[in-house]
């Protein structure tokens, strides 16, 4: 038998001893399989597919698990047996609901799809407003658009969720309220846990999904999002006493009126989910947002962001407060805070009285100061935050310092136990406002941050590290690190040189391999518009972590990607998100091995891209650095 895998997902073929599966939007969605044990680890995140914990990246197997408590496999196949007849009886008496715009009528019964008499779909999402219980569906047409609130009640268990989805084929249903300036909200959740939202399009919300919870709601669990689409809402005013008034635009907003230090939510995935356009994506906030005398109080736990992506929004895109136990996984932030003005400053993430996360395969990119806004840093640790863990992330183009370690803006509590191992800064702290220009600013030397193995790479004028606060108690280090001057990247052989260049199209006369034929005057030249691709295979695996990017003169490249392949999931993996190219751009990666990359055009200004030169590197020069209490970094400056 298979062992089962953390944070993976069992789904069922239809027609099984469970229930049948459904379909959405063109997907499959598997049926519920609750396993028959748990296993609790330090670090979980809970699956609601699988129904178990496991320790990130740890897996466990039905057979060692008998081993283990010395139990029969007849004892183990009487305990499935009896799960699925609980299972079966929990299906007979869950109910599915259609809710149809075109075709709906709110007098039927909302339980069939198509309309037969009484019997059919219902026609608002305010109809819906009655009461769920666990394994319930409320499913919303594919391709409709509704102006209205989803309001449903009761609440689900995190084996059994009430669902929100969709039903039938096309693009995803989706909730436009219109005016993002007016206090509507697409889902509104109240003291509810037990909840899975799948493939939902929310547009022009001033709140997406608003999910708020009472000071005498005892502690609920499991919220779910997954393959959802939030977009424009760029409502923004001074939010120091929200949520009255409500006044910024979120994709997510989970907020606590409890302001003891006590869970009133737990286990919060949010998966494959896009943002873009927005003021802010996902918030977790309480009336004491701004309150420095509520340091350690958390109302919120075991949250995890999965594979989503957070674009063209104004401020930090992810606003965590007050939340015990995390995991971000294969993020991208890129393009925050252009042509904005923010009254209290920009990042790229902000994370305020939080502990225990684990930060993974994320990227952020420039992130701009926009109209005059403070800061203007990827990543901020504004206090409070403790036990954080960073592993091979990417920090890139920012206006501000790459990485802020902040305590006394919002309290008087310093970041203890930030790990940051394997990542790259290559900030540029472009044109910083209310900072020094450096790749990290530590507001204190009361901060306790250890850099290992990570790489800097630093603009002209530029420091490693600067602090505003100076103490005698310095608990910063960096081991085994890496530095260099930006203008020193790429200066080993070009491995491109050795690669087969192909490409999605090609202008007769400017085919793909004359991107890496080391000639300015020539240049791989698309034949179309749109979305384009030039692709370099190389005859082994190869090691990359730098490439530079020489755009013709013609083009006008406005957003680009980098992707390496991965031979282990058998897809392209994006390593780079960029913006202009011009006539030279560097863009220094988190290392990999790989047998190709390739570089995906998504936009240009106008007409179709053009590439002189596609260099791929393994630069490894750079100067060793450990420095055990951060002095020397001060006096690192990019040259």
């Amino acid at each position: 038998m298979s062992p089962v895998r953390g944070v993976g997902f069992a789904r069922q073929a239809k027609n099984t001893p469970y229930g049948v599966d459904y379909k959405r939007c063109g997907m499959r969605v598997g049926v519920l399989i609750p396993q028959t044990f748990v296993v609790k680890p330090v670090r979980a995140v809970l699956d609601s597919r699988q129904g178990q914990q496991l320790k990130y990246g740890s897996e466990v197997s039905l057979e060692g698990r008998m081993k283990a408590e010395g139990r029969s496999a007849k004892f183990f196949a009487i305990t499935l047996v009896a799960t699925a007849m609980l299972l079966s009886i929990s299906s007979a008496h869950a109910k599915t609901f259609y809710i149809s715009q075109s075709t709906g009528n709110d007098d039927w019964t909302g339980q069939a799809p198509k309309p037969t008499g009484t019997t059919g779909p219902w026609k608002t999402l305010s109809r819906a407003a009655i009461e769920y219980g666990p394994g319930d569906r409320i499913l919303l047409k594919c391709g409709e658009t509704w102006d209205d609130r989803l309001r449903l009640k009761g609440s689900g268990t995190p084996t059994n969720p009430i669902l929100i989805s969709s039903y039938g084929d096309g693009p995803k249903p989706i909730i436009d309220r219109q005016d993002y300036n007016k206090d509507l909200m697409g889902i509104h959740l109240y003291n509810q846990g037990g909840i899975k939202i799948v493939g939902i399009e929310f547009n022009r919300c001033q709140t997406g999904i608003f999910a708020e919870f009472s000071d005498v709601c005892p502690t609920q669990k499991f919220i779910w999002i997954e393959d959802c689409y939030f977009h424009d809402s760029l409502m923004y005013g001074n939010y120091k006493t929200y949520p009255k008034p409500r006044n910024i635009g979120l994709g997510i907003c989970f907020f606590s009126h409890e302001r003891k230090n006590r869970f009133v939510l737990t286990d919060i995935m949010i998966r494959n989910c896009e943002f873009r356009r927005l003021a802010s994506a996902v918030w977790t906030n309480s009336h004491d947002n701004f309150n420095k005398n509520a340091s350690f109080i958390y109302n919120f736990g075991n949250m995890v962001f999965e594979s989503c992506l957070f674009i063209e929004g104004y401020q930090w895109q992810q606003g965590i407060r007050g939340v015990d136990k995390g995991a971000m996984r294969d993020c991208v932030t890129h393009d925050i805070g252009r042509g904005f003005r923010a009254w209290n400053g920009v990042a790229g993430s902000m994370f305020f009285r939080a502990k225990d996360w684990v930060f993974e395969n994320c990227e952020w990119g420039f992130v701009s100061i926009g109209l005059g806004s403070g800061d203007g840093e990827a990543f901020d640790f504004e206090g409070n935050c403790d036990n954080m863990t960073m592993r091979n992330c990417l920090f890139h183009d920012t206006d501000g310092p790459g990485f802020l370690m902040c305590c006394y803006a919002s309290d008087g509590h310093p970041n203890k136990g930030i790990l940051m191992e394997n990542c790259v800064i290559n900030g540029k702290s472009k044109r910083p406002i209310g900072l020094p220009r450096c790749a990290i600013v530590n507001t204190t030397d009361w901060t306790e941050s250890k850099w290992h193995k990570c790489r800097f790479y630093l603009s002209p004028g530029e420091a490693l590290m600067k602090v505003m606060d100076p103490e005698n108690d310095k608990k910063t280090s960096f081991l085994e690190c890496r530095v260099k001057n930006l203008s020193q990247a790429c200066s080993t052989p070009n491995l491109a040189r050795r690669a087969k260049a192909k490409a999605s199209s090609e202008e007769p006369g400017n085919r793909a391999s004359l991107a890496v034929d080391n000639k300015a005057e020539t240049a791989w030249k698309a034949a179309a518009t749109g979305e384009q691709w030039l692709q370099l295979a190389f005859p082994a695996a190869t090691t990359i972590n730098e490439f530079k990017i020489q755009e013709d003169k013609s083009s006008s490249i406005n957003h680009y990607v980098i992707q390496c392949y991965d031979d282990k999931a058998a897809k392209w993996v994006t390593c780079f998100n960029g913006m202009q190219i011009k006539r030279e751009f560097v863009a220094p990666i988190v290392s990999r091995r790989t047998r190709g990359v390739r570089l995906v055009v998504k936009s240009t200004k106008e007409g179709a891209p053009a590439i002189t030169e596609f260099g791929a590197y393994n630069d490894t020069k750079a100067e060793v650095f450990n420095d055990p209490n951060g002095v020397a970094a001060r006096n690192k400056v990019g040259k």
